[in-house]
């Protein structure tokens, strides 16, 4: 992680505290824009891609227990609870949980075994608290907000079953969430490309997931190695990979220019495991 700024605390565990602080400010705050944003099942982008390739890569069969990691206001917590998962679904905001225990109580189609609860991801002791053991756990584009990453690996090994799978979707660290530009001929305002100036290091930076949001969250880039580092650390093995490229779309319909960059992954879809 970079250093602290002058006007930030001095000790590493000051800053890191600092930057939950402004990570669980970021999502509380913004939880009524997000949950209007999102839905009952998520954004085109989530329900379109990223909960389909956590469903391939989880495998579960009916009556599995999962536990979800910030989860939001709950769309893929109830798309697992319809197909007859059992979902302890967590998040940081209690804004956002009180969001998803809403949206959830008003379906009617069918019961689902799904319940809700305030979670630090960036706690072990937290998520080791959520109980156990789960066949399964899964968090969707929630590590990028995350400044420790080593805590949710391990509170994950210690509640999954052996063999249990854990799925984790996140921005693709080496092209949306490192140093990059989107690439553009002076002819065109249309994107053929990225430009990548900075990968390697680790960083704190800023960002909006569309051009309505207010206020800009607060992300952490760390390399793909970091990001495996800390999960082999905790005992996890890698046994699975998607690279997530946006639905090919033209400019003019196109709410992302990730949209008309289809040969470039936005996200990643990596499944762990306990051995």
């Amino acid at each position: 992680m970079t250093q602290p700024p002058p006007d930030m605390p001095s000790s590493p565990e000051e800053y890191l505290a600092e930057l939950q602080r402004q990570v669980f400010d970021g999502w509380e705050q913004g939880a009524d824009f997000f949950d209007e944003r999102w839905g009952d099942q998520g954004d085109e982008f989530h329900h379109g891609v990223f909960a389909p390739a956590a469903e391939r890569m989880l495998g579960l069969e009916h009556g599995a227990r999962v536990l979800e990691l910030a989860c939001g206001n709950g769309g893929f917590a109830r798309r697992l609870g319809r197909q007859g998962i059992q979902v302890l679904a967590t998040d940081l905001s209690p804004a956002l949980i009180a969001h998803a225990e809403r949206r959830t109580e008003t379906i009617s189609d069918q019961a689902v075994d799904v319940s809700y609860q305030v979670v630090d991801a960036t706690a072990e002791r937290q998520i080791v608290n959520c109980g156990g053991p789960f066949d399964a756990a899964v968090c969707i584009m929630g590590a990028m907000s995350m400044p420790a990453l080593r805590p949710m690996f391990g509170g994950v090994w210690r509640v999954l079953k052996p063999r249990g799978i854990f799925v984790l979707i996140t921005l693709h660290p080496s092209f949306a969430t490192s140093g990059y530009r989107f690439a553009k001929s002076e002819e065109e305002d249309e994107p053929h490309g990225l430009t990548i100036t900075r990968y390697l290091s680790r960083y704190v930076t800023h960002g909006v997931t569309n051009s309505q949001q207010k206020e800009p969250q607060i992300y952490f880039h760390r390399p793909l190695n970091e990001l495996l580092a800390d999960a082999f650390a905790s005992g996890l093995v890698l046994d699975g990979m998607e690279e997530l490229a946006a639905p090919e779309q033209p400019m003019a319909e196109s709410r992302l220019m990730w949209n008309v960059l289809p040969e470039i992954p936005m996200a990643i879809a990596l499944r762990f495991r306990r051995p």
